[in-house]
């Protein structure tokens, strides 16, 4: 269950993630550090938990998101797929300019929102 303020903290031997979820009228993800093969496992249990919870709009916070790697961005894609599939809207906002420049490397800038 989600609770209104949830903070998730992840630290690895060379790398470091945090998950806010934040549950209102939107629910945030606020992701800091890197999204990568390392951290990606924990980053999809909080995108199931946000789903499986009935969240109709997601807003993906990447302002302190400093890495994504393939691993990551499947998770999005699967965070995108599960909104679409429930009628939802997920946005993703305050995306770091080499963040953005993989979402269009990638071709995920043409099926996401980023604000």
């Amino acid at each position: 269950m989600l609770y209104p303020q949830q903070i998730r903290y992840f630290e690895y031997k060379y790398w470091t993630m945090e998950i806010k979820i934040i549950k209102g009228e939107n629910t945030t993800i606020a992701v800091s550090g890197q999204l990568d093969t390392l951290t990606a496992v924990e980053f999809e249990s909080a995108v199931r938990e946000v789903l499986d919870n009935g969240a109709v709009s997601v807003i993906l916070d990447a302002a302190d998101l400093t890495y994504v790697s393939s691993a990551g961005l499947r998770i999005i894609l699967t965070l995108q797929k599960g909104m679409t599939a429930k009628n939802g809207t997920l946005i993703i906002q305050n995306v770091q300019p080499d963040i953005k420049e993989i979402f269009n490397i990638t071709g995920f800038s043409t099926i996401l929102t980023i604000e």
